[in-house]
């Protein structure tokens, strides 16, 4: 791994939509509206029609987090010459991913979707030069910046929190929802993986025991250890020590143990994340890592599965992590594509592991990130229950919905949507089911309550009726 830069990054790529707006107008209207928290039905699940073990972790996923089954697309994306799933030509992810889910989101009213989660037997790669993740591709909508914005870290990506040098400025921890109203139609597209499976990835039953352990995390306020390992003669640790001991310090305030040291833990009894710089790592000897722990060693080839050399991300998934990150080709010694320490703080603020591998991001295009986007073991435990429809129930004409939540005492919710099977029909803190506007047959009620402040949380119920014919 070669270091490409010395002191701070420069940022000749502007962002345009910040540009134009000026970030100074997106902290008034944080500071003025609450941020709506990532929820299921705001997730796309893309998974693979001609594989059957995509098609069966995306149906397990949806089911398991609620994710409405029409946010389920089924792409046709053939595997290389070695039977595996490499790496996808730009044209190819064009044709054979992007446009179809483009067209899948226009005919199902998915334009509320503010995150997309590919299952196993994908693509991880984009060939090109220098080459991307197909995350990094989906964030920027498929219209890439240049070769030298991407090779040297000079892209900022708009959800970036900052800070990107020693007593810099910093953006507070939030939500996809706040950006994706200040950049319309130019927000980008943060994604994730559930999966590798193929050479040095994981195993079918990996992944979905890691599923099953991130889904208990949630609202679990777990108690245990952060280590930040350091390394002087390591460069991969070199370049993200100056995050650690302002990070240290926030965790703390926040109730969270963490440690700076320079051995790597082995055998620790509860681990919340481990965050180090190093080519080999053997994250099983570490200890018990916590559901919804994560961890990453900064290294050039963790995320290339096809490359015997270094070990892979994928290492971190079978001993026990909810996500983790790795580039997908040689980064060079570049923090920006990878995750900033400050992946802790916003992670304990109650964000979703999707969200907060996006707000500590600078360059995230050659980044691959795996886990369950949606785990947030910080987030409030809550219950909503609709009111004025039974389970079942025929509906024969228009009727009046009423919301209940049960919350910690303090909690308090400031948006409120509905949808019936997966697309939004309402707004507001009343909602009127009108069976004249639905065809007859069974349809699935939803609501769904955000609460205020910067990140907030969704909770939601849902309720199956009918329709007369």
């Amino acid at each position: 791994m070669k270091n490409m830069s010395s002191g701070p990054l420069r940022r000749s790529y502007v962002r345009r939509s910040y540009s134009k707006v000026g970030l100074g107008v997106l902290f008034s209207w944080l500071g003025a509206i609450s941020a709506a928290g990532l929820a299921p039905h705001e997730l796309l699940v893309l998974a693979n029609r001609h594989e059957p073990a995509s098609v069966r972790i995306a149906q397990t996923y949806i089911r398991e987090r609620s994710v409405p089954r029409q946010n389920l697309i089924l792409v046709s994306v053939p595997p290389d010459d070695a039977g595996d799933y490499v790496s996808i030509s730009r044209e190819n992810y064009t044709r054979q991913i992007w446009e179809p889910v483009q067209t899948a989101i226009r005919l199902r009213g998915l334009e509320h979707v503010l995150g997309w989660v590919f299952s196993t037997h994908l693509p991880y790669r984009v060939d090109g030069d220098p080459p991307v993740s197909v995350q990094g591709l989906t964030f920027v909508r498929n219209q890439l910046p240049s070769r030298e914005a991407i090779a040297k870290a000079e892209y900022e990506s708009p959800l970036f929190a900052g800070p990107s040098a020693p007593n810099s400025g910093m953006r507070l921890s939030h939500s996809l929802f706040p950006a994706s109203q200040v950049l319309g139609a130019e927000m980008p597209i943060p994604s994730m993986a559930l999966g590798y499976i193929g050479p040095r990835g994981n195993r079918e039953e990996e992944v979905l025991a890691m599923l099953a352990r991130s889904r208990s995390a949630d609202a679990s306020a777990p108690s245990g250890t952060v280590y930040f390992v350091e390394h002087e003669d390591e460069i991969r640790s070199r370049v993200r020590a100056w995050q650690f001991a302002p990070v240290v310090a926030m965790l703390q305030r926040m109730g969270v143990e963490a440690v700076i040291t320079n051995k790597v833990p082995v055998g620790a009894p509860a681990v919340l994340g481990v965050m180090l710089g190093a080519r080999e790592v053997d994250p099983s000897s570490m200890g018990v890592f916590l559901p919804g722990a994560v961890g990453e060693h900064l290294t050039s080839f963790g995320a290339t599965f096809d490359l015997e050399t270094q070990t892979k991300i994928s290492r971190w998934i079978a001993a026990g992590v909810s996500g983790t990150a790795g580039t997908v080709t040689e980064p060079y010694a570049v923090w920006a594509k990878f995750p900033h320490a400050r992946f802790y703080v916003h992670y304990r603020s109650g964000a979703t592991l999707l969200e907060s591998f996006y707000l500590s991001l600078r360059t995230p295009l050659q980044t691959f990130l795996l886990g369950d986007p949606l785990t947030a073991p910080w987030a409030p435990a809550a219950h909503l229950r609709i009111g004025g429809l039974e389970e079942g129930e025929v509906v024969a004409a228009a009727r009046s919905i009423d919301i209940h939540i049960q919350a910690p005492r303090g909690t308090h919710y400031a948006r409120f949507l509905y949808l019936i099977n997966g697309r939004v029909v309402g707004e507001g803190t009343s909602f009127v089911l009108d069976p004249m506007e639905l065809p007859p047959g069974l349809h699935v009620l939803r609501a769904v309550a955000y609460r205020a402040g910067h990140i907030q949380s969704p909770v939601f119920g849902e309720v199956r009726f009918q329709i007369a014919p």
